[in-house]
């Protein structure tokens, strides 16, 4: 698809197909961002979710991870009806070289089991796409890549940014492999979702299951400051609270920084969103239970 191709595609009416690709424990938005996607399905279809390693990066990580979405899933009424698989339990270390996992297979088999597109959306580190998109050729340009990170296109310093950070041969390889791909700036967008337990607690009041379940494990995650990866699922939830434009792909460097672009193969990116109506809508949204 061409970036003007996708660009369409988002703003058009029609249902998509999504795989969820978080860090769930790793801070408290996945969870919120799952629930989003989970609680949209007059905008999307999430056929599975997929845990990604962070910090520790172990299997125990990526197991827990598992557990936290089919807990978010159950939460949400739809026990047995998305399924949730394991990620890779390491981060791509060597260049090129792609990590086998139930995460990435799972990629594989969802997205030939689709005939639109299917996004994929990550929320943290993108080992898990990267390796599919390296072990399954067949499936570049049938997948749409959605991924939250880097701080910006222009400035000199990017492997500060906690996604990119903690996976920059994954990044490298993901830019290089994905035919169709989406960029949210996350240092351009972010920072408006900081809150705070108590802005939680007001936020997501209630009874809902859902509702009860998040609050509770925000204050759980002490770390927690804010609801950040909000703005990866409102892309496709909310298409008109983000702005997207086409710019030239980003190159990298052995050390990770930006060495330039290519013009020859443009992709979508968001450098700006309207976080008042993404919260608004996700708010909404997560508290209908039905």
């Amino acid at each position: 698809m061409l970036p003007e191709e996708i660009i369409a595609h988002i703003q058009s009416e029609g249902i998509k197909k999504i795989i969820v690709d978080c860090d769930a424990g790793a801070d408290g938005d996945d969870q919120f961002a799952l629930g989003y996607a989970l609680r949209s399905p007059d905008r999307v279809e999430v056929l599975a979710v997929n845990s990604a390693p962070f910090n520790d990066n172990s299997a125990e990580t990526v197991a827990d991870g598992k557990e936290e979405c089919e807990a978010i899933i159950a939460a949400a009424g739809l026990a047995g009806k998305v399924p949730a698989f394991a990620g890779s339990p390491d981060y791509i270390t060597q260049a090129g070289r792609p990590l086998e996992s139930p995460g990435a297979e799972n990629i594989r088999r969802a997205v030939l089991s689709e005939k639109e597109p299917v996004y994929v959306v990550i929320t943290g580190c993108c080992t898990n796409v990267a390796s599919a998109l390296a072990l399954y050729p067949e499936i570049r340009d049938r997948l749409v890549v959605v991924w939250l990170a880097l701080d910006d296109l222009e400035g000199s310093s990017n492997t500060g940014e906690y996604n990119y950070h903690n996976d920059i041969e994954g990044g490298k390889l993901l830019f290089s492999l994905a035919e169709n791909m989406v960029l949210i700036c996350a240092g351009k967008v972010v920072a408006p979702f900081r809150r705070t337990n108590e802005e939680v607690d007001a936020l997501f009041d209630g009874d809902d299951p859902l509702c009860i379940w998040l609050r509770k494990r925000f204050r759980e995650i002490t770390w927690a400051q804010g609801l950040w990866d909000l703005c990866a699922e409102a892309l496709l939830i909310c298409p008109a609270a983000c702005k997207m434009e086409v710019q030239d792909r980003p190159l990298f460097g052995a050390d990770g920084e930006m060495i330039g672009s290519d013009p020859s193969r443009r992709i979508v990116v968001v450098n700006e969103n309207d976080p008042e109506k993404i919260m608004k809508d996700a708010v909404s949204r997560i508290h209908k239970y039905e």
